[in-house]
């Protein structure tokens, strides 16, 4: 998917996948390519990488999602903020996992790693989650 011309006030695009294991992999190539395209470093791009596929991984395994997930991408002052909604009004919880556990890491990531991010619930339309990672 192209990205859509944002003009001097930045440059956003979106994307649906189906709720599938798949769909992080797709999600994250889509959403590095964007970033690079829009000046992001080496560091910043693996970063929007990670916690893209975390966030999207979170939507495919709890999100209920019905039809799919909506993905969308937003730079910005030097910044990209990443979207993510699923059908789910259940908020994501950050845990601390332990070194011996197999999973639970991903939000604990992004709110390592973002330098914002937050939930928006809608009762009538799920959540969306969003982070914010500098290009620079």
């Amino acid at each position: 998917m192209a990205p859509a011309a944002g003009g001097a006030k930045g440059a956003s695009a979106r994307l649906r996948v189906a709720a599938v294991p798949a769909a992080a992999r797709e999600t994250r190539h889509w959403a590095v390519g964007f970033v690079r395209e829009h000046g992001a470093r080496a560091s910043a791009a693996r970063t929007v990488e990670l916690l893209v596929s975390e966030v999207v991984t979170n939507a495919v395994k709890y999100g209920a999602v019905a039809d799919a997930i909506a993905i969308s991408l937003r730079c910005a002052d030097g910044a990209v903020t990443v979207r993510v909604t699923d059908d789910s009004t259940v908020r994501p919880v950050v845990r601390k996992a332990r070194p011996s556990d197999l999973g639970g890491r991903g939000m604990e990531l992004v709110e390592r790693l973002a330098e914002d991010w937050g939930v928006d619930v809608d009762a009538r339309r799920g959540k969306t989650v969003w982070f914010r990672v500098s290009l620079r």
